[in-house]
């Protein structure tokens, strides 16, 4: 189901000692091109804080005008609910409130989730 990924509960189980798992970071869906800053490692699978920083550093970046922002995650359905709340919470991230984030799927990963998620 669309709240149990693999990703996230089985990424690495199998590898011990490991400093990092994986990366992750935020594109340009027009250009194609990494957001400066906006790249972070996993550790022990797909951790949300570790998407946080990088969402609100890509979200810093050249925004000057952009209101509206349209985000691909593969568990955005979940991701997102909380997203407000955790970077309110944590005093090293900040969003601007002024961005409205229009949360979506990628193709690849929809199949994966169910007609409620959205």
């Amino acid at each position: 189901t669309c709240h149990n990924h693999r990703a996230v509960t089985q990424a690495n189980a199998s590898r011990h000692k490991l400093e990092a798992t994986g990366i992750g970071g935020v594109a340009c869906a027009r250009h194609g091109c990494f957001v400066p800053h906006a790249m972070v490692d996993f550790q022990k699978g797909e951790r949300q804080m570790n998407m946080d920083y990088a969402l609100c550093e890509a979200l810093k970046y050249n925004m000057k005008g952009i209101n509206r922002v349209l985000t691909f995650y593969d568990i955005n359905c979940q991701y997102n609910k909380h997203f407000r709340e955790w970077v309110d919470r944590n005093m090293y991230l900040e969003v601007d409130e002024q961005i409205c984030i229009i949360p979506g799927i990628g193709l690849w990963h929809i199949h994966g989730h169910q007609d409620c998620c959205y």
